[in-house]
């Protein structure tokens, strides 16, 4: 009797929102609302993501980019008539709280699939919630080598952090750079960092000079060798706080070397550490520079950054700018008849996807990678980025 009650009362209360509660209405509403965070006017995302804590300066501009973007999309109209609605949650850069907030937005929001999550170990511990629940989640902020190993669940937007390690040292060997120290953060990411680093050293046949990490009485050590046996570049595999506290040692040197690093380094750390002494640092870069004045996906986004009156977010904005348009056009070639598996076959059809001059969107049945843009570009005095 409970049950039937329950049931009756559910139906009824979910008529009373529809426009139009007709028995026609009915069929349409009942499959909608068969599918988890779908209904006939409205579809439901839920993301997990360091708003505050070591990721947060990243994740300000590409929130308010994301929510930009999707705005714009409900403007004019939403996806199949439906409203694309984005409910994010801070996990202050905790794997524990990731977990919980996935497990509470798929459980009790009822989202219909998780977006951007942000964080390596924050990223696994989410993995493991929606595995059980068989939740995709589409995109997250991590390019760790481990995390794009391939799962049905779970697509990627970025290219990951071994292929930016072997453009840099791919470069430092075109342009002659033999001699270079190794400097990961002793952390997941940074030991990760490190093991990749060395297997792209390896693949050019390049011994690092030394290995260190950041800890202050290994980096203490590291650069006392620096008078003996000098490198001509130092590879830095380490997240914004480790990284910038190396990097104001570094910079006391009288002639320090040039340093390359990832896309995830936190530079605005390190300018805020060392300010003009930043000068000359090289970090690759997964997404086209947002003030390039030949893509048309920087265009496009400035623009949308200028209609909102937003500031420019730099990378982390053009990161969740692009995540943003991959996930509506999944949703869009998903169809109306939205489910998760029909979300998950239209990402896995996407071939030569493209967001602007040239940058492609391909994924395949057994490839969830759908980018590998990689470039270098170099940080000015005031901490800006020049190419």
């Amino acid at each position: 009797m409970t049950n039937t009650l329950f049931t009756r009362r559910r139906w009824l209360a979910l008529g009373s929102t529809l426009p139009f509660a007709g028995s026609l209405t009915w069929p349409l509403a009942a499959r909608a609302q068969a599918v988890p965070g779908v209904s006939d006017a409205a579809v439901l995302i839920g993301r997990s993501a360091g708003l505050t804590g070591s990721l947060a300066a990243r994740m300000k501009p590409a929130t308010e980019a994301m929510e930009a973007y999707i705005a714009s999309v409900n403007a004019a109209g939403g996806v199949h008539g439906r409203r694309v609605r984005l409910i994010t949650v801070d996990d202050g850069n905790d794997p524990a709280r990731a977990a919980a907030n996935t497990r509470r937005l798929v459980d009790e929001e009822r989202v219909f699939v998780m977006f951007a999550n942000s964080g390596t170990p924050q990223t696994v511990a989410a993995m493991k919630v929606l595995a059980e629940r068989n939740v995709p989640l589409i995109g997250t902020t991590s390019g760790a080598d481990s995390v794009q190993a391939h799962h049905p669940l779970l697509f990627h937007y970025k290219a990951s952090y071994g292929q930016e390690l072997a453009r840099i040292v791919a470069h430092l060997r075109t342009i002659g750079i033999g001699r270079i120290a190794l400097v990961y953060s002793p952390d997941p990411t940074g030991e990760e960092g490190r093991a990749l680093a060395e297997a792209a050293l390896k693949a050019q046949g390049i011994q690092p000079l030394a290995v260190s990490s950041t800890k202050a009485e290994d980096a203490a050590r590291l650069l006392a060798g620096f008078a003996a046996t000098p490198p001509q570049a130092v590879v830095l595999t380490a997240l914004a706080g480790p990284g910038a506290a190396f990097y104001k040692q570094l910079v006391q040197l009288p002639a320090p070397p040039q340093v390359f690093t990832w896309s995830v380094a936190g530079v605005e750390a390190i300018h805020k550490e060392v300010g003009e002494r930043i000068r000359g640092l090289v970090v690759s870069q997964v997404f086209p520079s947002p003030q390039s004045q030949v893509s048309r996906v920087a265009t496009e986004y400035r623009q949308l950054m200028q209609a909102n009156k937003l500031p420019d977010g730099g990378y982390p904005g053009m990161e969740g700018y692009v995540s943003a348009r991959i996930l509506v056009e999944g949703l869009k070639r998903a169809g109306r008849e939205l489910t998760r598996e029909r979300l998950m076959e239209a990402l896995r059809s996407l071939r030569g996807f493209d967001l602007g001059s040239g940058d492609l969107v391909t994924f395949g049945p057994n490839d969830h990678v759908g980018r590998s843009f990689v470039e270098l570009t170099m940080v000015g005095a005031n901490g800006k980025f020049v190419r």
